[in-house]
């Protein structure tokens, strides 16, 4: 009379981890680039909110401005106001500053570069997201210490 074993064996239980382990090791990045690109997506409304303000501003006094306060806009993170030089986001830190355009007539450039607190994937880093109105209105992701390429799939 033989005994009805049950149970599994060492063998499936390292088969059944073994592949537990390598669908972690592709979901886990792809997680980290949806997360960073919804992250993204804040600085690209910010930029966006900026493009208009700045628009407006030019249509009243026919200039561009490097001052976030003289924008009709508003920002604060964490009950830290805009100031007239940084542009405050959760996970964003703006800057303005005023630029020559090709033609010789005014531009700007916006430049969004992400803060590690809350933390970034280091795959990603601390990178910068600008856009330079009017030469180059495209946003584009540069500094980025965890690969230009790690980067660019954050815009697509």
């Amino acid at each position: 009379m033989t005994a009805n074993k049950k149970g599994f064996t060492l063998i499936e239980l390292l088969v059944v981890v073994l592949i537990i382990g390598i669908l972690a090791s592709i979901a886990i990045p792809q997680y980290f680039k949806v997360v960073e690109k919804a992250r993204v997506s804040e600085a690209m409304s910010v930029i966006s909110t900026i493009k208009s303000a700045e628009e407006r501003f030019l249509a009243k006094g026919g200039v561009y401005t490097a001052d976030f306060t003289q924008l009709d806009i508003s920002y604060s993170y964490s009950g830290v106001p805009m100031t007239a030089t940084v542009l405050p986001t959760k996970f964003f830190t703006g800057s303005l500053a005023l630029v020559v355009a090709a033609g010789g007539g005014p531009g700007y450039r916006i430049t969004m570069t992400r803060r590690t607190t809350p933390t970034v994937a280091p795959r990603y880093g601390a990178y910068a997201i600008s856009a330079t109105v009017p030469d180059s209105p495209a946003v584009v992701i540069s500094a980025c210490p965890g690969g230009a390429a790690n980067c660019a799939e954050l815009l697509d």
